[in-house]
């Protein structure tokens, strides 16, 4: 029995000796040497149907987390703040620029307030897929684009995506195969001059109306169509509305996640490389989602009765037509210069692409040589998807 109680005693005090050292061990651990947030106006989770898939922008924020916690052994804590917590995209932008927060999501039309040479992203029919989309997000034209916005408004990019894929036409009238099929439909649109322009030289009628007014516009027949993606589309129910969705791709543009370049250059040398990667790893992030969650919206978007129509090549020229009238309104803002370098950058990036696949094919026809890269996106955006699918459902703020 003694012998009983001298065990019982000795595994206590064992146990306790344990936790103490636990907690002192806890309480000694070095504090990170630098505790930064990261913001952004989007909620964790979007609706798509009756699924739930995790936020592109959150995405990225956690990818970015996950890695610069871990890259710097601990030296840096990065805090998230989603669901417009610090302010929305504007604010969140100002704050930045000021160096309040060090690193914010941010979308091109917010930038442009402040560098209107960024608008050129608004010229429609620019880029005819999403890859080819990204390869122009990594050139180097776009390269020295974000040093010169770094330069000019204090604030660098480190990592570039769609903001939830491109643009597409919708309406309740007729299907939209051609350009000569959107004559006299009333499309509600952004109200920006590109976008008005764009509508106007398609023939469309472009209508004001606030994104919280357009499904009750749909329904009552105030206008007959809008514009947006296909997460959109399914995420606010406007497909409820709609019987006709044409996947023309007329506007696609870039989300961010930028940094405080003072911030950013008060860094040892090591921790701001770790900051640049974190950047790429939040990209991935956010480019394998929008790919991922754009495939089931349109998978339900068919599901739910919606005639979806992808316009063949030929097809798709005729729209071609809504660029010149953009280009001449986006010259007259910033100047022939940025506008024509642009254009130029464009072309040389699609001519690389088509000479990169050239080669490829020519070199081998066996499926090892399938670009890496999206081999990378695809199981990253499945992966993240299939947790993302047990959050629990939040309402969204996915409007445009």
């Amino acid at each position: 029995m003694k012998k009983r109680l001298l065990s019982a005693i000795a595994l206590i005090a064992t146990v306790s000796t344990l936790m103490l050292s636990g907690s002192v061990i806890a309480r000694a651990a070095p504090a990170p040497e630098y505790s930064i947030s990261i913001a952004c106006s989007s909620t964790e989770t979007t609706a798509i149907g009756s699924q739930t898939v995790m936020n592109f922008n959150y995405a990225a924020q956690l990818a970015f987390k996950n890695y610069v916690e871990a890259a710097s052994s601990g030296k840096i804590q990065v805090n998230i703040y989603a669901n417009s917590s610090l302010g929305n995209a504007s604010e969140i932008l100002l704050q930045c620029m000021q160096g309040i927060i060090e690193v914010s999501t941010a979308g091109d039309s917010d930038i442009s307030n402040y560098y209107p040479n960024l608008q050129v992203f608004s010229i429609p029919y620019s880029f005819n897929n999403r890859l080819e989309f990204y390869d122009f997000l990594d050139s180097d034209y776009v390269q020295q684009l974000n040093d010169d916005i770094a330069a000019a408004i204090g604030v660098r990019i480190i990592s570039a995506f769609d903001n939830g894929g491109f643009r597409n036409f919708s309406n309740n009238v007729r299907p939209i195969h051609t350009a000569e099929d959107l004559k006299g439909l009333k499309i509600r649109c952004m109200q920006s001059a590109a976008h008005v322009k764009t509508m106007e030289a398609l023939g469309a009628i472009p209508t004001a109306l606030a994104f919280s007014e357009l499904y009750s516009a749909m329904q009552t027949g105030v206008v007959d169509g809008q514009e947006n993606s296909p997460l959109v589309m399914f995420d606010n129910s406007l497909y409820e509305q709609q019987k006709y969705y044409s996947l023309d791709g007329h506007m696609v543009s870039p989300a961010y996640i930028i940094v405080n370049e003072e911030w950013l250059r008060s860094l040892p040398a090591d921790l701001q490389q770790v900051i640049l990667d974190g950047g790429t790893m939040a990209q991935t992030a956010a480019r394998g989602i929008i790919a991922s969650s754009e495939g089931i919206a349109l998978d339900l978007l068919n599901q739910a009765g919606v005639d979806v129509y992808s316009p063949t090549a030929e097809e798709k020229e005729t729209f071609r037509i809504a660029q010149v009238p953009v280009l001449e309104w986006l010259r007259s803002e910033i100047g022939d210069e940025p506008a024509n370098n642009f254009m130029t950058a464009i072309e040389e990036v699609k001519t690389a692409g088509t000479t990169a696949i050239g080669a490829t094919a020519a070199a081998s026809t066996s499926s090892a040589n399938v670009v890496p890269y999206i081999i990378v996106i695809c199981i990253l955006g499945i992966a993240v998807l299939v947790l993302a699918m047990k959050l629990k459902k939040k309402p969204s703020n996915n409007q445009e």
